[in-house]
């Protein structure tokens, strides 16, 4: 190979490991679209305030607080209800929007509120 392409190969390659490297700091901003929350790393206070609605874009309630495993993955929501209580939520079955600060859940209002602790559901029916 002549010195010349040697040079031009080595070039082009530099320019290709300084593209990746200025662009890997993209991925630390917000994803465009909602991202499924399975597995999801999040700092455990990290959503806490985003807006709860249910599948049919209906608001249930606010995150209080998100339990994470050892990981710093999401494992459950806990979420203050609109109507009054809480509920603990598995949060493998939401969508997380950071653009919107929202999360919407796979599940119905009137399924969430069933799985709310029993003492909300008595103050509920009251």
């Amino acid at each position: 190979m002549p010195r010349r392409q040697k040079q031009m190969t080595c070039l082009s390659s530099g320019l290709v490991a300084l593209a990746a490297l200025a662009t890997g700091g993209m991925s630390s901003a917000a994803p465009d679209r909602p991202l499924q929350m399975s597995n999801l790393r999040i700092t455990s206070g990290g959503i806490a305030g985003y807006e709860v609605v249910d599948v049919e874009g209906a608001r249930v309630g606010e995150i209080v607080q998100v339990n994470t495993d050892d990981r710093g993955r999401a494992r459950w929501l806990r979420v203050a209800l609109d109507d009054g209580g809480e509920v603990t939520l598995a949060s493998f079955r939401a969508m997380l929007d950071s653009r919107h600060e929202t999360v919407q859940l796979k599940l119905p209002y009137d399924l969430v509120v069933r799985r709310a602790e029993p003492e909300t559901l008595s103050s509920l029916s009251a």
